[in-house]
């Protein structure tokens, strides 16, 4: 498996969260469903306990970045890639913070519509933009 597909795997599974009050037991069922295993199955489970982990934090984000929106009226697909791209950008080292960007939009246009591509791209790239000037020390 390639790093793309477990990073789709991560969408679809955190995907699921806003569809199940018992997410975080289940989400070791949904993850043995999309057989991750590996290195990139590996990823992909740490990827999602650290998503599930920081989510206050990642759902804080993206409450502070939007403009004339609700975090409860976005779309659920349009809130899990959110949720990914701003978990590599912000806790995941690895993982260059363009590259964090543009594999969320990637994703975006098998799932979402071009509205919904240019909306992710938007405010990752705020977030990012946000925290680089923090890096930065300005």
């Amino acid at each position: 498996m390639k790093r793309s597909e477990a990073r789709e795997k991560v969408f679809k599974i955190i995907f699921q969260k806003e569809f199940h009050e018992d997410f975080e037991a289940e989400y070791q069922r949904f993850s043995e469903e999309e057989e991750l295993k590996g290195v990139q199955g590996e990823y992909a489970l740490t990827t999602i306990g650290g998503i599930l982990n920081h989510l206050d934090e990642i759902d804080g984000l993206i409450t502070d970045n939007l403009t004339g929106w609700t975090i409860s009226r976005l779309p659920k697909t349009v809130l899990a890639l959110l949720r990914l791209g701003i978990y590599e950008i912000k806790y995941n080292n690895e993982i260059p913070e363009i590259s964090a960007i543009d594999e969320a939009v990637k994703i975006s246009h098998i799932y979402c519509d071009d509205k919904d591509s240019v909306f992710i791209n938007g405010l990752l790239n705020s977030i990012y933009k946000k925290d680089e000037l923090n890096d930065s020390g300005n």
